[in-house]
């Protein structure tokens, strides 16, 4: 079962998203900001002063969001790109699962096709989260626990 816009507002309140903004909640997923105060390029990456980071063709780049995310013992996430950003161009590699468990923030790969800007604090991803028939019987404790900023392959 996919949590509903009431649902993922008590998570975020109970502590899941820090910080939380409510305007990011939608029916049925959480709109969560990236930071682009940190930026690991994969190839390459172009900085603007302004506080944005032009992501070119070709010149991958890895970004955390601001929130800090608690996953509850008994859901899994999902981080899908917004399709406003997939119209301008911008691509997220398919690596946008979160176990059960998991706290941290999260790492996103992007690619671009055309050049995008991405302004620190845009609402970039939208995270749903699925609720599974029972707790696992193991939670997420992988090396990726806790993680602050964008975080490179262990």
């Amino acid at each position: 079962m996919i949590l509903p816009d009431y649902e993922l507002m008590k998570w975020a309140l109970r502590g899941g998203l820090e910080p939380f903004d409510p305007e990011c909640v939608n029916p049925a997923s959480v709109d969560l900001r990236v930071n682009t105060k940190r930026v690991v390029g994969l190839a390459g990456w172009t900085w603007s002063h302004r506080g944005e980071w032009q992501i070119t063709p070709g010149s991958p780049v890895l970004l955390s969001t601001i929130e800090f995310v608690r996953m509850p013992n008994d859901c899994a996430g999902v981080l899908y790109l917004k399709s406003s950003m997939a119209r301008q161009g911008l691509d997220h590699a398919l690596a946008g699962f979160v176990d059960p468990g998991f706290c941290g923030e999260l790492t996103m790969e992007f690619h671009a096709h055309c050049p995008v800007t991405i302004r620190n604090g845009q609402r970039v991803v939208q995270l749903v989260l699925y609720r599974m028939e029972s707790v696992p019987e193991k939670v997420y404790c992988g090396k990726y626990q806790n993680q602050r900023g964008p975080t490179v392959a262990r």
